[in-house]
């Protein structure tokens, strides 16, 4: 069940990213603000979404749903 919850909410974070996370420096606060509840939710492979920062101009990292694949390959990696 709380497996079911914590991909809920990457889900939604992803969603949200794909919307307003694609406006110019919100994205980039958007995108630590998500680093850090995907390591809270996935524990180090979370940090895949750090990644995000590196578009700069926040617009093409929307279509990519980074925590939810960091869910994904925690599931296969076994870790927390």
């Amino acid at each position: 069940m709380w497996l079911i919850l914590k991909f809920m909410i990457a889900i939604a974070f992803d969603a949200l990213d794909f919307f307003i996370g694609r406006i110019p420096i919100f994205g980039s606060v958007f995108d630590i603000i998500g680093g850090i509840i995907s390591m809270l939710l996935w524990g180090n492979i979370g940090a895949l979404q750090f990644g995000e920062l590196i578009d700069f101009t926040d617009q093409i990292d929307g279509f990519i749903p980074t925590v939810t694949i960091a869910g994904i390959l925690s599931l296969f990696f076994n870790e927390k």
